[in-house]
């Protein structure tokens, strides 16, 4: 048991919180919700058990604050009065039950036993108390004081229209300063903000019912019932601003009263969104973006204060449909962006946080039941994902849909899941923003939506909401009694902003939206629809530079004593064959490709559950020191000359006067969340590299829903580029039905590639499966030095990292080398004598390669391995093939199931690059339900038979070869001309490329044409 006092004891002993201790629910007045945010942050604790990387890029904490000690006269205070302190923790940690939270009524205070003073022995209301050391002093509640005024103070602290749950955080320091502060809290500060606050709750409403009244059919998800969260928004806002010097919030919003914030406090144009409900764009006419749902509006914005000298901007995060999967975005988003300003203003004192206040809007039921919330508050508070805090709002409408709260959760609250991580809990009475600027027990007027019938499955709520007055005009009535308005006053601004309402109803129909302003980052880039202007540049580099790299990628620093092994196996030999100019494995490309953008001024983040090391132990990014545990990352402690400034065109002179760093993230054990922050990471910063790497490709399927809302249609339905690096793991070597695949074709139907080549858009995504370190290389690069960004899915190695063939040399990486999206065979010196190509992509190639250079016939047969599959490489793959002007034979393989792989995508598209009458075939494995078998040996005959298989026939096919040869020599040609077959085999070099001609035409119609052209 810990000793009173003993603060070496009570110091940071305890699991650390997330930092600034995201708040749920929170409230104003002197200090107010921002300071508790920040204030909370600052005293996270220390984790028992940790990486010592504190000194390496990317590591964020609070710094430790230790509880005050209780005085000697505290202690014999509290011994004495033991009694009295029993009440007062009990009213901490009990008196939430016995408040007023539900604005309906329907949900009653309860009697709690543990709050009543004469269980502990307290009966005489006059007896006097020295409080010292058991409960703060206020001004209502002085170091003497009776038994009575005691109960008071703890009953309007704790029991009233608000709430408090702190006594289930583990740290000390943490409980004993949020004690002391909702004890002590003074609102009376914010009261020179109710008229503002009146106002913004009247624009509100009216806003809902003018829309109400002029479309009434149109599902906008309002805020009737809630509007008081309008208020609590604008005081967060406000006291970040005037506070804490804080000029960039990141705001998530629910769809729940996405209209009225934005048009009410963000200052979005009304009339663009009186156009979105009538079905117009957020897009100006003739916009490539498709747009999305009218409650996912979205744009940045721009708050002014009339008594602060500078503004708030607004960065509204664009949110897909699936519920609170935009929370880890917010959090990812804010984080590089408060990095940035800190980049921005070196010298400063920093803690993370300081620079950006994140806001993230939830409904109750969502937040109590979709698991990227747990995984989100529990991936805040870790070194290299915390953003300083978020304040979490749930906005608690008692019901879910048409789901009451008893069967959409098993816990009291909807907040509870939160309780795990460490976070305080504010629960407020939303009918009362005099007393709090923040909503959560509200309700819904208009049931879910404004074209549903609620009294169906609530009659009895509802019958209370239709018996109710509307919160504005409850509270509108309190100030007129208290004479801080007029009945005349509140008409006159009611008739203004009706009157601007109207007007804009007709603008809407004329109004041509506005696209967002791109942040100075973006600026240097060109848009999605960029066309012509999108450049793919070379992305090789000087030898001399590559070999630097390589050698500094494994250079421990002076005080780090590494393990022997990764001595002995990865040190040595990536020296040595840098040394001897020998070809380099997949880890050292990598280190090569991360370590040269970092030279041109790029940050890297390599986010994924065991990176530093790497899942197959291939990569050590990270050193850790066998003795002290100390990391230390080499690429961020490389030596630089004078000659190593970037000189592409598109650095910009700040990138140019820093170098980059290589943030490892070796992440919490999820999927979801993690991947959403990664994308909102991208979505900030063009110039930092953002890699989540699955263990295994399987395991990208717990963010599908990232994946299918924000990774693969945002830049459609937003407008919003993202340079997000997918790394799947991928490959059949028995590791069973859940650790091979990462589903390539899963995101290839997610592509907007046309299967007739005629793209009307630019690509979405990009899907590759690299074969070789030196394609690696180059796609890690090109997505930085492009002029644009878009998302990257890698089918990555698993075998490959280590197998002898699959290596690189240099030169494939020096100066004018990119990547190439079609690899030729590199064995053919006769294309003449080919008469099957046998089409890949990936790993599999080495199988192929192996067999056909022990087969006898090996010369007859052309591998092309197909590196990038989306956006489909029809010219080059047409280019590759025509050269072999005698093969008949068009052969897919994959070791996917035939319903998984690339087949279903790339099979129509290869077919029209194909001579007439010939069909692309197949070889593989035969459709399944499992991936894989999970039997290894079973795996390892079917790897065997479809090899195999992939050279069936090779004989008859070398001997049609033989009988054309010996007919075109002796003169034959009519008789040749009757073969459909073998004509069908040429394919002209006359013809004219489809990519370069005004009037595409198919490359085996055109084939057709030029053969009837002989004849």
């Amino acid at each position: 048991m810990l000793k009173v006092g003993n603060s070496a004891a009570r110091r940071a002993t305890a699991p650390r919180i997330p930092s600034a201790a995201p708040l749920l629910q929170c409230i104003s007045g002197r200090g107010g919700l921002q300071s508790i945010a920040i204030r909370l942050r600052q005293q996270a604790c220390a984790l028992s058990r940790n990486y010592h990387d504190s000194t390496e890029y990317g590591f964020m904490t609070a710094p430790l604050v230790e509880p005050e000690d209780f005085s000697a006269t505290e202690i014999r205070n509290r011994q004495k009065n033991a009694n009295l302190l029993h009440l007062v923790n009990a009213y901490r940690k009990y008196g939430h039950l016995s408040s007023n939270l539900d604005p309906l009524g329907m949900q009653k205070a309860e009697l709690i036993e543990e709050l009543s003073a004469g269980i502990y022995g307290l009966t005489e209301d006059s007896k006097m108390y020295n409080i010292n050391g058991i409960v703060s002093q206020s001004k209502d509640l002085p170091e003497s004081s009776s038994l009575s005024d005691i109960v008071n103070a703890l009953q309007k602290t704790y029991c009233r229209n608000i709430a408090y749950e702190f006594e289930h955080i583990s740290s000390f320091a943490v409980r004993q300063w949020f004690s002391r502060c909702v004890e002590t809290l003074d609102t009376h500060d914010i009261e020179s903000r109710y008229l503002h606050f009146h106002e913004l709750m009247t624009k509100t409403e009216e806003f809902e019912l003018f829309l109400q009244k002029k479309l009434p059919n149109v599902k906008r998800y309002g805020l009737e019932g809630s509007e008081s969260i309008v208020v609590l928004l604008d005081q967060l806002i406000y006291e970040a601003a005037s506070k804490h010097g804080i000029s960039e919030v990141v705001a998530g919003l629910s769809h729940r009263g996405r209209m009225s914030i934005l048009s009410a406090l963000f200052g979005y144009p009304k009339d663009e969104i009186i156009r979105k409900l009538r079905g117009g764009s957020e897009f100006p006419d003739g916009s490539p973006y498709s747009g999305d749902m009218l409650v996912d509006l979205a744009k940045p914005c721009t708050i002014h204060y009339d008594d602060l000298d500078s503004s708030v901007n607004i960065d509204v995060l664009s949110n897909a449909c699936h519920l609170d999967s935009g929370m880890p975005v917010g959090i990812g988003k804010s984080r590089i962006k408060d990095l940035n300003i800190a980049q921005e203003n070196p010298g400063k004192k920093y803690v993370i946080g300081d620079h950006v206040l994140a806001l993230s809007v939830h409904g109750d039921s969502s937040f109590a039941g979709q698991g990227i919330v747990a995984e989100s508050l529990g991936m805040a508070g870790l070194s290299h994902f915390t953003n300083g805090g978020t304040i979490h709002i749930v906005l608690n409408n008692q019901v879910g849909y048409t789901t009451p709260a008893s069967h959409t959760r098993a816990t009291r609250y909807a907040s509870d899941v939160a309780k795990f991580a460490d976070i305080p809990i504010i629960h407020v009475n939303g009918e009362h923003p005099e007393d709090v600027v923040i909503d959560v027990w509200t309700f819904r007027k208009r049931g879910h939506n404004e074209v549903d019938e609620p009294s169906f499955t609530q009659p009895k709520m509802y019958q209370a909401i239709n018996a109710r007055k509307s919160i504005p005009a409850t509270f509108e009535e309190k100030l007129i009694s208290s004479g801080r308005l007029t009945k005349d006053k509140a008409n006159a601004a009611r008739k203004e902003w009706l009157d601007s309402l109207a007007a804009a109803f007709v603008g809407s129909e004329t109004c041509s939206p506005t696209e967002a302003k791109k942040t100075p980052r973006w600026a240097t880039l060109v848009g999605p629809s960029g066309g012509q202007n999108m450049i793919e540049r070379p992305t090789g580099v000087d030898l001399a530079t590559l070999y630097d790299v390589g050698v500094q990628s494994v250079t421990p620093g002076d005080s780090i004593k590494v393990h022997p092994r990764i001595e002995r196996f990865h040190i040595k030999p990536r020296m040595k064959k840098l040394q001897d100019g020998a070809a380099i494995d997949w880890a050292t490309a990598e280190a090569l490709a991360f370590g040269t953008l970092i030279r041109d001024g790029y940050n890297v983040r390599l986010c994924g559950q065991d990176v530093g090391r790497g899942t197959f132990s291939q990569r050590h990014a990270m050193f850790v020191c066998q003795e002290t545990e100390r990391v230390h990352i080499p690429l961020n402690h490389m030596k630089y000359s004078d000659n190593d400034a970037d000189s592409s065109v598109e650095a910009s002179s700040s990138r140019q006067r820093r170098r980059g760093k290589l943030e490892v993230v070796n992440s919490n054990l999820c999927e979801a969340a993690a991947v959403g922050f990664e994308y909102g990471v991208s979505l900030e910063d063009p110039y930092t590299l953002p890699i989540w790497e699955a263990q295994f490709g399987d395991f990208y399927n717990n963010s599908q829903t990232i994946v299918d809302g924000y990774i693969a249609s945002g830049e459609s339905k937003w407008g919003k580029q993202s340079s997000l690096v997918m790394l799947l793991p991928h490959g059949f070597d028995g590791g069973g039905p859940d650790h091979s695949s990462s589903r390539i074709e899963r995101h290839l139907l997610l592509s907007n590639d046309p299967v007739d080549g005629r793209r009307t858009s630019a690509p979405n995504i990009y899907v590759t499966y690299p074969s070789t370190p030196a394609q690696f290389f180059h796609l890690m690069r090109r997505q930085m030095k492009r002029n644009f960004r878009k998302p990257l899915f890698v089918a990555g190695p698993k075998t490959l990292l280590r197998l002898a063939s699959a290596t690189s040399v240099l030169s494939e990486m020096g100066p004018g080398t990119q990547f190439r999206t079609v690899l030729d065979d590199p064995t053919i010196s006769e294309p003449q004598a080919v008469k099957r190509v046998m089409i890949v992509s990936g790993k599999l190639y080495y199988d192929l390669a192996k067999l056909k250079s022990e087969h006898p016939l090996g010369r007859h047969v052309a591998i092309v391995r197909v590196e990038e599959l989306s956006p489909f490489p029809r010219e080059e793959l047409y280019k590759t093939i025509m050269q072999y002007r005698n093969a008949s034979d068009f052969v897919w393989i994959q070791e996917e199931p035939r319903n998984a792989g690339a087949y279903m995508f790339a099979a129509p598209r290869i077919q029209t690059l194909l001579p007439k009458n010939t069909e692309l075939r197949y070889v593989g494995r035969p459709e399944s339900a499992a991936v894989c078998s999970g039997v290894e040996t079973q795996q390892a005959a079917e790897h065997r038979q479809l090899t195999a298989q992939a050279f069936d026939g090779l004989r008859g096919l070398v001997a049609d070869l033989v009988i054309d040869s010996i007919g075109i020599q002796n003169g034959q040609r009519q008789q040749l001309k009757k073969k459909p077959a073998s004509a069908a085999s040429v394919i002209s070099a006359r013809v004219p490329h489809r990519w370069s001609n005004s009037s595409p035409m198919y490359a085996a119609s055109a084939a057709a044409a030029a053969q009837s052209g002989e004849q």
